[in-house]
């Protein structure tokens, strides 16, 4: 079973984004997946009208995204909260599915895209020109290709943290370069 991130709109009509959530939780749950909708659970304990802990549970569900194998991502305008969730599953390539209008879908996987490309810059000719040839495909997936280990050992990857993660990333990236392991998927 599959973790999957339930990325839709929260602001705006509240009461029926959070109603629509959980109907995309029951939808991912029919087909056989773990949905994980943080937008439905925080809002039984923070104020998403209060900044300071919208910013806290924003905070919250992106670090649950880094453990999702899936993001769903459902409908017809992207918000400020969905872009930045987005984005870091196109920068930890986690696999994504859309739901919604043609022009949606193809903003959606365009921030997607554009984060995978912009956040994990290959550091050898070797990867650069090896992802020419997986052009059908998003444009970083060479880069984390299982069958080609090589290329995973030449990618970088940028994420913004908070100082006081940087020790425990800090022990994490020195544990992945002892075990020669990568950490640019999610769960890391």
């Amino acid at each position: 079973m599959k973790l999957t991130y339930i990325c839709s709109p929260c602001r705006g009509d509240y009461e029926k984004n959070i109603i629509k959530a959980q109907e995309y939780c029951r939808e991912a749950m029919n087909d056989g997946l773990l949905p994980l909708a943080p937008h439905v659970y925080f809002t039984q304990f923070v104020d998403d009208t209060n900044p300071e802990e919208r910013r806290i549970g924003l905070r919250c569900g992106l670090q649950l995204l880094r453990h999702c194998q899936l993001i769903r991502v459902y409908g017809c305008e992207v918000s400020a909260g969905m872009y930045d969730e987005i984005q870091l599953a196109g920068v930890l390539d986690i696999e994504i599915q859309v739901f919604g209008p043609p022009e949606f879908i193809e903003n959606v996987l365009e921030i997607y895209n554009h984060a995978a490309v912009t956040q994990r810059r290959p550091l050898r000719k070797l990867a650069a020109s090896a992802a020419a040839a997986y052009a059908d495909q998003p444009a970083a997936a060479p880069l984390l290709a299982e069958a080609d280990k090589s290329l995973r050992e030449v990618t970088a990857v940028h994420i913004n943290i908070d100082p006081t993660e940087a020790s425990e990333l800090g022990e994490m990236i020195a544990n992945s370069l002892r075990n020669g392991s990568s950490m640019l998927r999610g769960g890391a």
